[in-house]
């Protein structure tokens, strides 16, 4: 039979921890404007998954007109989630963010025909997602032209700004940057 002193000692310690609990304020990502969270890989990950739908872009990041289509939809049984810009041009894009191990990964299958890999990168700054370059296929990084970083900065749930860095010659380039926005249903 249980000591009854430990019993009661162990269904207090319960009673107090929920009661702080119910007393302290959510400050998880559910709870939080997407724009206030400051994001580690997991949380970034889920968030994404969120922008599943069509958006429209604006801003310099262009590559010869067309299409200003973007698009987000989960794939994989939710695994990996892959964003479509300019649907359907010659000049279409897709990169997919994905696991491997405890790392979230950014690849970018580019125009350019190569597929530069960032990692998700934290910050402590609200609203970013960063990624950093981490390799890549179909090009040498010291001498080809490759999109090397990037970073969305969430406005709001319906709003992101983007700005990427493309590196030529193994040194910093073009910026393009653009503004996310959430097509209306």
């Amino acid at each position: 039979m249980r000591n009854p002193l430990f019993t009661a000692a162990l269904l207090t310690l319960a009673l107090v921890l929920r009661s702080h609990a119910a007393d302290k304020p959510s400050t998880t990502p559910e709870k939080t404007p997407p724009q206030d969270v400051v994001y580690d890989a997991h949380s970034a990950f889920e968030f994404l998954k969120t922008l599943a739908g069509d958006w429209e872009m604006s801003g310099d990041h262009d590559h010869g007109g067309g299409s200003n289509a973007v698009s987000f939809r989960t794939t994989a049984a939710g695994s990996s989630i892959i964003q479509t810009i300019f649907a359907g041009e010659p000049h279409e894009m897709i990169s997919v963010f994905h696991w491997d191990g405890d790392t979230l990964l950014m690849t970018h299958y580019c125009a350019l025909q190569n597929a530069p890999v960032m990692k998700f990168e934290k910050t402590d700054k609200p609203g970013e997602l960063k990624f950093v370059f981490h390799g890549g296929t179909n090009f040498d990084p010291q001498v080809d032209t490759h999109v090397h970083e990037g970073v969305f900065q969430i406005k709001d749930a319906n709003t992101i700004d983007t700005k990427f860095v493309a590196f030529s010659g193994g040194q910093p380039g073009e910026t393009p940057a653009g503004t996310l926005t959430r097509k209306e249903k």
